[in-house]
């Protein structure tokens, strides 16, 4: 899966970090051999509920500066040999990607305990090369001329992984008609009801780092029209819409279009061959690829996730070799066939056995299930840890139900905790007809660099043949 190098280009001037101070979104502009000489500051505005997300913190100086120049870098000849790389080097991916505890570190009281012996590892066929593909086209040096799709995210009604990996399919639109992602404002929307999210206005500003450096507000000159006001896409290619600079979609106006839904970009489609994957899973290859660009949570978030994981984790850390088995029950059962827990079990016993060298008796367990809790609490000979979150014994609930019970918020932050921490394992049992089980396996095979570490599924074992949709 496409992987693309390349240096990454830092200044950290005093004047610099002046101006953000004074206005946020400051993006400046200077990149020079041996030192950066400021010279202008490009402002461009920003809705003031923003501006608690600037401070940026020693860890992240570095990276915040990354130039637009640094990704242009490299000859084409370079770049396409990159495509067909599986390295994975976090320093190698655009700034603030999800890259783990290589680039973000714990607080101190943690960071003694993470493993130094934890290396990164592979990725996906070609992944840093399409992240940095995907971040170049989402920030133009100027917005100025541009052409841009506003996309509404799926409502309530849809789980966390469902409305991401549907986005997937937005985002490959875009691509392919050359025009930059732009999620709508939906401060309404019930993933972001909840005083986490109450001086935000989109997914991506509330829980994750912009989709792209052009805000809305300045496409429509500061003044946001109606959702029925901006034209909508028409991907059956019956109007000419060339002239237009903003179009519109959600999941209905490019949901009837299967070969958007089960594709990738074309702009990727050239190097496939060279990937050895099976034509009908190049769409799986460009949800990973998509979902790994969106969720990467920013500042505010990752200190979040810090403070959850010491009060509902107790900050312990995820040894070398855990297993993680995430395990969806609820309402899933009317949309696939439910396991039982003994088989999760099992396919971990087969893992220990299979891959000694990586994985080891040690399990961390994702379920909103506490039946499923109570079971692995009570199985010897291995080592068990879950976090400590309420659950709802109730065969039916679905995570939206369970959401409206807890807190829309809270739910997404938990699982976000839940997230991370699967990610931290070495090894994996899950079924993948489950949106969470896929956003755990496509995050681990691209930010995370694990992809040449062993994932079972409940259902079809060690290969997987069937992606579902």
């Amino acid at each position: 899966m496409p992987n693309q190098a390349g240096r990454m280009v830092t200044s950290s001037s005093t004047t610099a970090k002046w101006a953000r101070h004074l206005i946020p979104r400051a993006i400046f502009i200077g990149y020079g051999l041996g030192f950066i000489i400021m010279g202008h500051l490009l402002l461009v505005s920003r809705p003031s509920h923003r501006s608690k997300d600037e401070e940026i913190d020693s860890q992240y100086v570095s990276r915040e500066s990354f130039s637009v120049s640094g990704l242009a870098e490299k000859t084409t000849e370079e770049e396409e040999e990159d495509k067909g790389d599986t390295k994975c080097e976090p320093e190698l991916f655009p700034p603030k990607f999800w890259t783990g505890r290589f680039n973000y570190s714990p607080p101190v009281e943690a960071a003694s305990q993470v493993s130094e012996t934890r290396q990164p590892g592979q990725a996906m066929f070609g992944t840093i090369a399409t992240q940095r593909e995907i971040w170049r086209h989402q920030h133009p040096s100027s917005c100025e001329n541009k052409k841009f799709l506003v996309y509404i995210m799926l409502g309530w009604a849809n789980g966390i992984g469902s409305s991401l990996h549907v986005a997937t399919v937005a985002l490959r639109v875009a691509l392919d008609t050359d025009r930059i992602l732009v999620l709508y404002p939906t401060p309404n929307h019930r993933w972001m009801k909840g005083t986490y999210c109450d001086d935000y206005d989109t997914m991506d500003a509330c829980y994750f780092e912009p989709f792209t450096s052009c805000s809305i507000y300045d496409i429509f000159g500061g003044k946001l029209p109606a959702w029925d006001e901006i034209p909508a896409i028409d991907l059956g290619g019956g109007n000419d819409q060339s002239n237009l600079t903003v179009l519109g979609s959600h999941v209905n106006s490019i949901g009837s279009y299967f070969q958007m839904i089960m594709g990738a970009p074309d702009r990727f489609s050239k190097f496939f061959p060279l990937s050895g994957m099976r034509g009908d899973h190049w769409y799986h290859w460009w949800r990973a690829q998509a979902v790994a660009y969106m969720v990467r949570p920013n500042l505010r978030t990752l200190r979040e996730l810090d403070s959850r994981r010491q009060l509902l984790f107790r900050n312990k850390p995820i040894d070398p070799g855990t297993i993680s088995i995430h395990i969806r029950h609820g309402d899933k059962w009317k949309e696939s066939t439910l396991v039982a827990d003994e088989v999760y079990l099992r396919l971990a016993e087969e893992l220990v056995e299979k891959f000694p060298d990586i994985a080891t008796r040690n399990i961390f367990l994702s379920t909103e299930d506490p039946n499923s809790v109570q079971f692995f609490a009570k199985v010897t000979n291995w080592s068990v840890s879950w976090t400590n979150v309420s659950r709802v014994d109730d065969s039916t609930i679905s995570p939206m139900d369970y959401a409206e019970r807890i807190g829309w918020t809270e739910e997404y932050l938990n699982s976000l905790l839940s997230l991370e921490l699967a990610l931290e394992c070495d090894a994996f049992v899950g079924m993948y007809s489950s949106n969470w089980n896929r956003l755990i396996n496509e995050l681990r095979s691209t930010v995370r660099c694990k992809s040449h570490f062993p994932y079972v599924d409940v259902h079809q074992g060690w290969y997987i043949n069937d992606c579902g949709w």
